[in-house]
């Protein structure tokens, strides 16, 4: 795709301020969205630029960022003039000066819209050799190759099946296929059944009646039904690699058909990489809104960014951090267990910034999850299920209270940014501290030095711990579980899927060598304290 072919697309609705025939026969690489002054350094050649001008202070600033361009091997220039009112007559100049194709996009025309569009456009001209490898397949291959994305793909192999198909992330959120007909309560079980799962492809059975949070009434016929229902599950590219999973209703005992979904599975991977790639560069721009509302930008500020981002101008608001260690996909991992949470709630829309240590979650949410409260209840329900999603790796994440407008977004972001640091001091994989926590225990224990904290748990827990290296015993799980679920023996013991004698003795146990009474309140609270500190985070 040349930049010339940018004027034949209608719906982009662009207009060429300047621009030879020669640079508009250049090669358009990628997108890359931007209200930096100078951003050669996040040039890698080739790029359509998107701004909006947020750079913008004087005519001089245009020669200055039409200069950068130049330098770092932009292919061309989108500007819009939503936040001026008009493109700069300087920016045009400097342009012309550079060689740099210059276009204007009408103020109704969405940056995200116009990204997806010409990546698509790029995506599909890369994807013409597919057509030579995959020859097997050829009609999903061409589907790909002409634009098909995850959900029409999916389509494809559900008709050829003649059953439903879906893709859910690692998390569990439905990134295709039909919402009805798998809904949001039963998507996280599946997901869990897909990762506990000794190889993939495999035939799971899922019971979505009880994985969700309690439902009003009985669970209906069709829910049942739903809950004894089998599914083939298999991996998305290379298992643990975070491209997610195929889901198809039933088993397929069928060869050929077995082998249709695996080759479709195939072609999802390729097409993931597409949203992959769009999402990062989406995130440019999104790491950019973040930095306005850490600078504490007034509204006025942020408003345009907002309704840029896709995001709602008015609240409720709220944000959450994610900061993770020794996990391989952290990133996206982070991203996608806000986002199946988020997904009980159809009118909210999210915004994600970061890199490969943590990030940054700012969401306008809808009627569906009005609060934190109700989106931490949804989070802590999908640790649960998918802990071992974290690989071994550890994530902290932090959630802010919700806020009523753009002003006080900054407020929240250190909401979330303390909360978070605060849950690095707990022990789980993944582990969560609301806005609502900073008045907690664990506001203490952060405020203790390290190695009163470190002994204090060695003197507790020790005991513990080395019986369980010696033994291969599971005691300090035990007692997390025991104090997780408040001392409740039948709650705790179907939690550890143990019978309650089992629980009962482990207790004791517990008890012989801790020295502590977990049947007193103070010695209870005493292991808690202690359970909640790691000697990594110590």
């Amino acid at each position: 795709m040349n930049v010339a072919d940018l004027l034949d697309l209608p719906d982009l609705r662009l207009e060429l301020l300047t621009g030879d025939a020669d640079a508009l026969r250049r090669e358009l690489r990628w997108v890359y969205a931007t209200d930096l002054l100078e951003p050669e350094a996040f040039l890698t050649g080739g790029e359509l630029v998107l701004t909006s001008e947020g750079w913008f202070r004087e005519p001089a600033d245009c020669a200055l960022f039409a200069a950068s361009l130049a330098a770092g091997g932009a292919a061309a220039v989108i500007a819009g003039d939503l936040l001026l009112g008009e493109v700069p007559p300087a920016l045009v100049e400097a342009c012309a000066r550079h060689g740099l194709p210059l276009l204007a996009a009408a103020a109704e025309v969405s940056y995200s819209s116009l990204s997806r569009t010409v990546i698509d456009r790029i995506n599909r001209e890369r994807g013409q050799e597919l057509g030579e490898i995959l020859g097997r397949h050829r009609r999903l291959v061409q589907a790909l190759i002409d634009g098909a994305d995850l959900g029409g793909l999916t389509a494809m192999l559900a008709t050829e099946l003649g059953r439903d198909c879906w893709v859910l992330s690692p998390a569990g959120r439905l990134l295709a296929g039909s919402p009805t007909a798998l809904p949001v309560r039963g998507r996280t079980a599946l997901s869990a059944a897909a990762l506990s799962a000794g190889r993939l492809p495999a035939t799971v059975k899922a019971d979505t009646v009880k994985a969700d949070a309690p439902q009003a009434g009985p669970a209906s016929a069709a829910d049942r039904r739903q809950a004894a229902a089998r599914y083939t599950v298999l991996a998305i590219g290379r298992r643990g690699s975070g491209g997610g999973h195929l889901v198809v209703a039933g088993e397929l005992l069928a060869p050929e058909d077995l082998e249709s979904a695996v080759q479709t599975a195939e072609l999802l991977a390729l097409g993931g990489a597409r949203r992959d790639e769009r999402r990062r560069t989406e995130q440019r721009f999104f790491a950019e809104l973040v930095a306005l509302a850490e600078s504490g930008a007034p509204a006025a500020v942020l408003a345009p960014r907002l309704r840029a981002a896709g995001l709602a101008v008015q609240g409720p608001y709220l944000v959450m951090t994610a900061i993770s260690r020794g996990s391989l996909r952290p990133w996206d991992l982070a991203a996608d267990l806000i986002e199946s949470a988020l997904d009980h709630d159809p009118q909210a829309r999210t915004v994600v910034a970061g890199d490969h240590s943590g990030l940054t979650v700012l969401a306008s949410l809808g009627d569906t999850i009005d609060d934190d409260l109700k989106l931490a209840e949804l989070l802590r329900e999908r640790f649960t299920a998918l802990a071992g999603a974290a690989e071994g790796g550890r994530i902290s994440f932090g959630l802010s209270g919700t806020v009523a407008t753009p002003d006080d977004i900054p407020r929240a972001l250190e909401e979330a940014r303390h909360a978070g640091h605060l849950a690095g001091l707990g022990s789980k994989q993944l582990s969560l501290v609301t806005a609502r926590d900073l008045d907690s225990h664990l506001l203490l224990l952060a405020g203790v030095p390290v190695e009163i904290r470190r002994a204090f748990r060695r003197r507790l827990l020790g005991p513990l711990e080395e019986y369980d290296r010696t033994h291969g015993a599971e005691f300090l799980r035990t007692l997390e579980a025991f104090l997780e679920h408040n001392g409740a023996w039948r709650t705790t013991a179907a939690g550890l899927h143990i019978h309650v004698s089992t629980l009962h003795y482990r207790i004791g146990r517990i008890e012989q060598l801790t020295g502590r009474d977990l049947s007193r309140a103070r010695d209870r609270v005493d292991l808690h304290l202690a359970c909640a500190i790691t000697d990594t985070t110590s």
